[in-house]
């Protein structure tokens, strides 16, 4: 054998051995083992699971507008459910007073129809993305009354249950009535001006409405923060006493690496299966970040993102709404302000100005339209736009993140495997990372080009454990 030398440039055998070692080595850092191995490409989620429950999954405008055949092949494959992720919120549906709009709706129902997909509905009654109108008196009064309200709300509830009758499996009824930390009931206008029996009102309303259709209680941290669990433990009580026929909850599932333990997962479940009622995951989705803090609806990264652009470029008005140069002169300055003020609500979290923004920029660039340009204008600027989301693409995951991701799903769903009895549905809340409202710490199963990830191999795997 040859000496091993190190100032030769020659890989001898030892050298050679040696080199081997180090690839090898920076080869496993770079590529932990995975958890689980490839998926076949036979594998669909609705077929691995669907006979323990659905697997869902939320829709924007542009999916559900069938404007891209590779999201489409992917939805119809993989999911058997879905949940429209903003068209049926109040905001959309009645934007102004007693004026309701449900061409959005309408088409992610048929969507849903022409796709063999469940339909949800989401949701009836929140104290965000409220149009500004709803919090407001009447004309001639000094205050919102609890009468006014409490006739907002059923007309609301009834108007728009009503009108999707018999095509929704069931309606998240009520959304996020409690708050985090202190388990007190959320400090909405519903709860100041009514008080908690505009609770059991709703979900009494919504059977009126539609009384085939499930009712839910919809919430987030229900398994991370046990002082709210408990406050919505005592409601789920409050409302039977009160004879609000609910059906099931809606554990959000707005998750991270580590908040909450699969522990926690499994003891909530079982709380609320112990009640009677059905269990649903509504808004799954997994960050890969590292945050022992309690996961929230709205988190801590979301001032980081990118803000989404809510007015139709000027180019666009022009060509639909017929804007003349001196009306475009006089409404631009009024859009990009807005978008800038949104922009600054939105780094600041404070998701409620949002819509008080855009409804006062549309009312004060409507008034410089003429009658017959103003519908076409108020159908444009509340329209969603076509295609799939545009910006930046979601950083791309390290291989050990991918790895922890994968891992933590299989946990994730091996708890619901074991409460399979009493969870109905799980939804994950959008189909790719590239539309995911978390997009920047790529929460999903499938990336931003639509393919599966480590995570989905995983949760396949789970399945036939």
């Amino acid at each position: 054998m040859l000496p091993c030398f190190p100032k030769f440039r020659l890989l001898t055998p030892c050298l050679l051995g040696a080199a081997l070692a180090i690839v090898g080595s920076s080869a496993r850092a770079e590529s932990p083992a995975p958890v689980a191995p490839p998926a076949p490409p036979s594998a669909s989620l609705k077929a691995a699971y669907g006979r323990y429950f659905l697997v869902g999954t939320a829709l924007n405008a542009r999916q559900y507008g069938d404007t891209d055949p590779a999201t489409t092949a992917l939805i119809t494959r993989e999911f058997n459910c879905a949940t429209a992720e903003n068209d049926m919120k109040w905001e959309r549906t009645e934007p102004k007073p007693n004026t309701f709009r449900f061409t959005a709706g309408d088409a992610f129902v048929d969507f849903c129809h022409q796709h063999d997909l469940v339909v949800i509905g989401h949701n009836l009654c929140w104290h965000a993305q409220l149009p500004s109108w709803v919090s407001k008196p009447e004309p001639g009064q000094e205050k919102l009354t609890k009468e006014v309200l409490l006739a907002r709300l059923k007309n609301h509830i009834q108007t728009v249950a009503g009108h999707f009758k018999g095509k929704v499996r069931g309606w998240d009824v009520v959304n996020e009535a409690i708050n985090d930390g202190n388990g007190e009931y959320r400090n909405s206008v519903f709860y100041r001006v009514i008080g908690k029996e505009f609770l059991p009102l709703a979900f009494k309303w919504a059977h009126e409405a539609d009384s085939g259709a499930e009712l839910y209680y919809n919430d987030y941290n229900l398994d991370a923060d046990d002082k709210k669990r408990a406050r919505a433990v005592e409601l789920v009580k409050y409302l039977r006493e009160q004879g609000a026929p609910i059906t099931g909850i809606g554990l959000q599932g707005h998750y991270n690496l580590t908040v909450p333990t699969a522990a926690k997962i499994d003891e909530t479940i079982q709380m609320f299966a112990d009640l009677g009622l059905k269990v649903m995951i509504t808004e799954l989705d997994v960050e890969a970040i590292h945050d022992r803090r309690v996961s929230g609806a709205v988190d801590a990264n979301t001032g980081n993102r990118p803000v989404p652009r809510f007015f139709p470029e000027m180019s666009v008005l022009k060509q639909k709404v017929g804007l003349t140069d001196t009306q475009a002169a006089k409404i631009e300055p009024l859009l990009e302000k807005a978008q800038q003020d949104i922009a600054a609500a939105f780094k600041s979290r404070e998701f409620s100005r949002i819509g008080e923004i855009r409804e006062a920029t549309g009312e004060a660039a409507a008034k410089l339209l003429e009658p017959k340009q103003q519908a076409a204008f108020e159908e444009l600027l509340t329209a969603p736009p076509a295609g799939r989301q545009p910006g930046p693409p979601p950083p791309p995951l390290t291989p050990e993140l991918q790895r922890e991701q994968a891992a933590r799903y299989a946990d994730i769903f091996r708890v619901f495997m074991k409460h399979r009895n009493a969870i109905t549905r799980v939804t994950f809340w959008g189909v790719d990372d590239a539309t995911s409202w978390r997009r920047q710490s790529s929460p999903l199963l499938f990336d931003a080009q639509l393919q599966r990830k480590p995570a989905y191999d995983a949760v396949i795997a789970v399945s036939a454990e």
